[in-house]
């Protein structure tokens, strides 16, 4: 059997002319699509890797790539901001090898199966939530093994009808999971890098140890894993950071997961593996602030623990409320205040654009990112994407502007009842200005610098590049 293609496409291709900006980017690998490639490869499915996103590739490159494998079966996993881009690659497919079947997975076909199918012709088969069991099961339908229409979580055409499965249930022991197939990866770990000055040392993995979120927060897709909270054991863990610094060489390891603190017995047991283990290793990691305090943090410290990416959302203790955080700003300032005295490095993620925003509210965030000591912030628009309860919310009004291929945290596409969208723009560019010019920032990178070769070496490469660009 000629290998199943799994494809991460990009939000946009990128173009020659914004090359130089490409050494900046964080190009970590779809962790999805690496446990997908695992979990084939251990059912007799040979399969193969195109990471179109994290590598940069062009439309050209990406759409050779799958087609030199002959594929029977492409599979592409689409986020709102890339769907189109996967129907794109999808069509082009097609053109050249008809008989080849695209099936989709991931947030934004879980959320929108129905309208995505009938804007996207060439997508034969989608796939709802998590993926790993529904995609063995649909092969096997597709390889004649089992009825299609018992197949939980598919989605698929039956004449003109879009026909939608019943979900299927969770998977409750993540242990039973192999490890992702990191070895399929093109010029892993050389060509994948997390985020500029994110990180002190390289080379760089990322990783997630649980799934599912237990919060409610108005603004958050829950789709595809859930509300119930499920994780790794800290052995599996274990074994496989150890698998990744030993066959790898990795240095840093980022984890992705929505709240890496949330259930504290099992970190608590992880940090201290780590500790004793002498991996020399660093990792980054998301948390609430209402789920660390002084002794967790010094045990996450010892274990590796370098930076800490708190959701703080904004500085208006009114909008967390409307938007259901459960955090209050005394408790960002208390977790902030630890992580630093543990010798933490704290970032703050934010976002700007509420329904409820106003001018007032706008400046409260101000004020309060530059109250507390934060290393570095990360400022977004506010998304309504599909699956969220804000996007079920202002779907189909006037203040929401709902184009898939914009929604990428980055532009405004929502407009707030008290505010116009140039207001929040200017607004936006206030806050960065306003943080990254004090003297600790610039001082915190150029600290970075100075101390990582890795960082050094893609600074030069990028002004390199804009040099040949102007040349």
């Amino acid at each position: 059997m000629n290998p199943i293609v799994l494809v991460n496409p990009p939000y946009s291709f990128w173009s020659p002319q914004k090359n130089y900006l490409r050494p900046f980017i964080g190009s970590l690998p779809s962790l999805g699509i690496l446990s997908l490639a695992a979990v084939l490869r251990k059912a007799g499915f040979p399969a193969k890797i195109v990471e179109s996103a994290s590598l940069g590739l062009s439309f050209s490159r990406t759409v050779d790539a799958i087609l030199r494998e002959r594929p029977k079966y492409v599979g592409l996993s689409c986020t709102t901001a890339s769907v189109e881009n996967a129907a794109k690659i999808a069509r082009a497919v097609k053109e050249k090898s008809p008989e080849t079947r695209v099936l989709v997975g991931g947030p934004h076909i879980t959320a929108l199966p129905e309208e995505t199918f009938r804007r996207f012709p060439d997508i034969d088969f989608g796939i709802l939530g998590e993926g790993e069991a529904a995609l063995l099961d649909l092969l096997e339908a597709l390889e004649g093994e089992r009825n299609l229409s018992r197949v939980e979580s598919a989605v698929y055409r039956g004449g003109e009808a879009i026909r939608i499965n019943p979900r299927r249930k969770f998977i409750d022991d993540l242990d039973t999971l192999p490890f992702p197939a990191f070895d399929l990866l093109s010029g892993f770990p050389r060509d994948y890098h997390a985020p500029f000055l994110n990180y002190p040392m390289g080379p760089a993995a990322s990783l997630i140890s649980s799934r599912g979120c237990p919060q409610a927060c108005t603004f958050c897709d829950r789709s595809v894993f859930g509300n119930q909270y499920r994780y790794f054991s800290e052995d599996y863990l274990w074994e496989l950071i150890s698998f990744l610094r030993r066959q790898y060489g990795i240095r840093h390891l980022v984890f992705t997961d929505d709240q890496f603190a949330a259930f504290r017995p099992r970190l608590v047991r992880l940090c201290e593996k780590m500790a004793s283990g002498n991996l020399e290793m660093g990792w980054n990691c998301d948390a609430r602030v209402d789920s660390v305090d002084p002794d967790l943090l010094r045990l996450m410290k010892r274990a590796g623990c370098w930076m800490i990416s708190y959701g703080v959302e904004s500085g208006s203790q009114k909008i967390l409320d409307q938007i259901r955080k459960g955090i209050t700003l005394e408790q960002v300032e208390q977790a902030v205040r630890w992580t630093k005295e543990a010798g933490i490095r704290a970032k703050g993620l934010f976002m700007i654009g509420y329904p409820e925003e106003t001018k007032e509210t706008l400046g409260q965030t101000l004020s309060f990112i530059g109250r507390i000591s934060l290393d570095e912030i990360n400022l977004s628009f506010l998304t309504p994407y599909p699956g969220t309860e804000i996007y079920r919310t202002v779907k189909g009004s006037v203040e929401f502007a709902e184009d898939w291929g914009r929604m990428n945290a980055l532009n405004c596409l929502l407009q707030p009842r008290a505010l116009s969208c140039p207001e929040l723009e200017k607004a936006y560019g206030k806050i960065i200005r306003r943080f990254y010019m004090r003297p600790g920032p610039t001082l915190s990178y150029l600290g970075l610098l100075l101390k990582s070769p890795e960082n050094r070496g893609r600074l030069a490469e990028g002004i390199y590049r804009w040099l040949v660009k102007k040349g």
